[in-house]
């Protein structure tokens, strides 16, 4: 399956206020929440940043709640261990009200800084005025022994759609099983809620044709139309690039990069 590159990377983010886009899963959630309140800030809009679990203070906000302008992160409050508690999932829906004309980005749930983890029953902690979700997989996994790079593997309690030990090698094959197995990542996104998946940590993975193979097996699965790339430099900046699946980009109305071949990659900005 090829898949073609769009422009700009968040063409596909909704524009109106009131939308809520949560980010879920594990392994670069924060700096793609923060690149995304980024984009809506650029554009004019007002912007509310938070969260529904612990989450360490993202670096724009680490002195305190509020930001400058129109952008604005909501927490509830600094733990005992440093880090920021999330918001119950009401207040979240709410936040329209008490901002009113903004847009909401906000993560989910957390994965104690692992590329890959297991979900509980009841995670994550979603909105119910959701209105897109991203999924986060850090692909620098790839080639790692699996208890190193996930969260919660071989705990009870937890979804287990890998069935790997944790000694194992972890795989492209592990990784497309945890996003779309039986208890995976998409397993725990809302049904009626659209999905995209972001890889994280591109500059981590040297295997760029396992790379391109798990992109287009991924794509295969109806609820990921698009998939987005990100990578950072050695200027530390994040880079983010967005796939659409080839027969779905006229359909969806993006704009197509000519300049790149469809199943290419590039990590620019």
């Amino acid at each position: 399956m090829n898949f073609r590159f769009v422009e700009p990377w968040h063409v596909f983010l909704p524009r109106q206020p009131g939308h809520v886009v949560g980010l879920s899963g594990s392994g670069g959630k924060t700096s793609l929440l923060e690149a995304i309140a980024a984009v809506w800030r650029d554009d004019g809009f007002g912007v509310v940043a938070t969260t529904t679990t612990r989450t360490e203070p993202p670096a724009s906000f680490a002195d305190g709640e509020a930001g400058s302008g129109t952008f604005t992160y909501r927490h509830a409050g600094l733990l005992p261990d440093g880090k920021w508690a999330g918001l119950p999932a009401d207040a979240v829906d709410a936040l329209d009200t008490e901002h009113p004309g903004c847009l909401v980005v906000v993560e989910v749930d957390g994965a104690a800084k692992k590329p890959c983890k297991y979900y509980r029953e009841g995670e994550p902690v979603w909105p119910s005025r959701t209105s897109l979700a991203i999924v986060v997989m850090g692909i620098g996994a790839v080639g790692e022994r699996a208890d190193t790079v996930v969260h919660r593997l071989g705990r009870d309690g937890v979804s287990d759609p890998v069935g790997v030990k944790g000694d194992a090698v972890w795989e492209w094959d592990h990784l497309l099983a945890l996003l779309t197995g039986a208890g995976g990542y998409l397993d725990h996104v809302p049904d009626d809620v659209p999905v995209v998946l972001a890889l994280a940590g591109l500059e981590q993975q040297p295997d760029s044709v396992g790379l391109f193979d798990f992109t287009a097996r991924a794509m295969g699965d109806p609820r990921l139309p698009l998939v987005m790339f990100c990578s950072r430099g050695e200027d530390g900046v994040l880079r983010v690039r967005t796939a659409c699946r080839e027969d779905l980009c006229e359909d969806v109305g993006l704009d197509v990069d000519e300049d790149e071949e469809a199943g290419g990659h590039g990590s620019g900005a």
